[in-house]
């Protein structure tokens, strides 16, 4: 009796893929087959270890996108407030939107009564306040800032908008900028501000 013909390679290969091979196809001739090698169960879905979604990196803190509006020399202080701060105050962060954030922060950590007294001495933002920088504003200091509106409101101190209360800390910041290092005038800010903390 002839033998039967030995299929070839891919032949095989398309019958695996396909589910349907011939075990005696995978035998060499005169050779014993071997059985296959037993898989371990599967372990149990109680068995299977929780997926851990890994935590956000510090960089991806909740934000809030917001706007400032102010008068072009307001808006040269506060950029160039950023880095004398970096140069003269320890601790000053070393970006300008983490600068604005502190900023902001400061001034609604003050009591109702402080706040007043920094919008008494700053005034107004005036006419031409119509420069915008933008701002990402971390969720805890945006609530804050809420909060301390509130207290504002409460007391009969109404800011028109968040934009307002952030004018008014980041100008009162300039000017606390100045005076800590000792400046009766704050220098001209690079055009593009730098990261500082990358040098």
């Amino acid at each position: 009796m002839a033998k039967p013909k030995r299929r070839s390679l891919s032949e095989r290969n398309a019958e695996a893929i396909a589910g349907a091979v011939d075990n005696t196809s995978t035998r060499e001739d005169g050779g014993a087959e071997q059985p296959p090698a037993p898989q371990p169960p599967a372990p149990a879905p109680a068995d299977r270890p929780a997926a851990v979604s890994p935590a956000p990196p510090a960089s991806e803190e909740p934000t809030r996108r917001s706007s400032v509006y102010l008068t072009p020399d307001d808006l040269r202080d506060v950029r160039s407030a950023y880095i004398v701060d970096f140069d003269h105050r320890p601790g000053s962060p070393g970006s300008f939107g983490l600068w604005a954030a502190g900023a902001i922060g400061e001034l609604a950590a003050l009591t109702v009564d402080e706040r007043q007294t920094v919008r008494e001495s700053l005034g107004p933002a005036g006419a031409g306040a119509n420069r915008s920088q933008q701002l990402l504003v971390p969720d805890d200091v945006a609530d804050a800032v809420g909060d301390a509106m509130r207290q504002d409101r409460l007391a009969g101190v109404v800011d028109r908008s968040r934009s307002v209360f952030y004018s008014y800390a980041l100008r009162w910041q300039a000017r606390q900028a100045a005076r800590r290092a000792g400046l009766a005038e704050l220098p001209e800010p690079p055009a593009r501000l730098p990261r500082l903390d990358l040098r």
